[in-house]
């Protein structure tokens, strides 16, 4: 029985930290129109899943089909917003890496990816690590220990690595941990060059899935909104609604659009069509604020309700930041929010730890502290409107 080697995708992967973006340039108008049929690709995934789940119980001493297994939970998670997937993708890459450590560079990359995506940056950095050690010149590699420094708040070893990477003949993915570099260090339209750049070599490049190429114009539009230039997240957003219609990142990101665009009814569409597809509780809480929009306040408070009930299921020290900025604008959960935020920073002191500690301090009233913890998040002068719009209710100039 012939299987596609999946161990390709995780070449192509990126880490899952939602927070990278920027805006749609006129590359999309020279991309060529590309088919894709998203369910065939996902059944295909699921009956490589299974093919290999089969080999790894009848032989579970190889490190090759785990390898495999640890690629595919990887790929499924990021098409599904599947959290429990990144955790059967770590499994599986350390049981490769049980199995044959020498030789396997590509089992240190899939672990470092799935630890990225369930935020364990301390563990994911340790992983990449050991993959540049293994592969010391080549920048896939290096890029990967430079995001993850980012994450950190690690930002003049960033700079060593990124600066050096800087440059439009990488491949795609290191140009996208470029981008995001560009974007944290104040340079918004080098970063929008850089990923329109990335975007374009995804784009015609063949046998790319259809997730990672939705996933550069998702971070185009990601980018752009954050920047406040609604219309070009907009176009954005919707080539990547083209390619993965019902992609959860896609459709929360357009609900979040649609807020910033006043339009409670559009963003409740969106909130709805995400809560369908996938399983971040967000959907809940960014429904309650279309509902509010829109002046039903019973809607709101019960949608609110539903999403602080789904995130009881989530260890604290897993709680997504933007779970956490909703509490706090509901002015929910204050002082466990400035724990977390606070306990955070002792690990993964970045802009955004900062601008939620500062956050946090502002809704438990302790302003003077969240001016100075606000200083620390617009230091590096980050655009983001997020930022601004803290910075402003603190009284501190951008």
């Amino acid at each position: 029985m012939n299987r596609i080697t999946p161990v390709g995708v995780v070449v192509a992967s990126l880490a899952l930290v939602a927070s990278v973006a920027t805006a749609v340039r006129t590359t999309a108008a020279t991309t060529p129109r590309r088919q894709f049929d998203i369910a065939a690709e996902r059944a295909m995934h699921d009956a490589d899943i299974a093919f290999y789940s089969s080999r790894v119980t009848r032989d579970p001493t190889g490190a090759i089909d785990h390898l495999h297994l640890a690629a595919l939970y990887l790929q499924r998670a990021r098409e599904r917003a599947a959290p429990a997937d990144l955790g059967r993708a770590e499994s599986e890459a350390r049981m490769s890496l049980a199995n044959r450590r020498a030789h396997n560079s590509e089992a240190w990359h899939t672990l470092a990816l799935a630890l990225v995506g369930q935020h364990k940056f301390l563990e994911a950095h340790d992983a990449a690590d050991s993959l540049l050690s293994a592969d010391p010149t080549s920048s896939g590699p290096r890029s990967l220990v430079g995001e993850i420094d980012l994450e950190l708040g690690r930002y003049l070893e960033a700079d060593t690595i990124f600066t050096a990477l800087d440059r439009r003949s990488a491949e795609a993915p290191v140009l996208a941990r470029v981008a995001r570099w560009a974007s944290l260090r104040g340079e918004a339209e080098h970063a929008r060059d850089v990923l329109a750049a990335a975007r374009e070599k995804v784009h015609h490049q063949a046998g790319t899935p259809a997730e990672q190429v939705a996933w550069y114009d998702l971070r185009l539009g990601e980018m752009a909104l954050a920047q406040g230039e609604l219309a070009e997240a907009a176009g954005a957003l919707q080539h990547a609604l083209d390619v993965a219609p019902d992609d959860p990142r896609i459709l929360l990101a357009l609900t979040r659009l649609a807020l910033a665009r006043h339009d409670g009814k559009d963003a409740l569409h969106w909130a709805n069509a995400a809560m369908n597809a996938g399983e971040d509780p967000l959907a809940f809480a960014l429904a309650s604020d279309a509902n509010a929009m829109l002046g039903r306040r019973d809607d709101a408070a019960r949608m609110f309700r539903a999403f602080e009930t789904a995130i009881k299921a989530a260890p604290a020290n897993a709680w997504h930041r933007q779970w956490r900025l909703e509490l706090l604008d509901h002015d929910r959960q204050v002082p466990a929010v400035l724990s977390q935020a606070e306990l955070e920073l002792h690990t993964r002191p970045d802009i955004y730890g900062w601008d939620q500690y500062a956050w946090a301090l502002h809704h438990a009233g302790r302003d003077n502290e969240a001016r100075v913890a606000m200083q620390n998040a617009l230091k590096w002068h980050t655009q983001d409107a997020l930022l601004d719009a803290h910075a402003a209710a603190l009284g501190l100039p951008r």
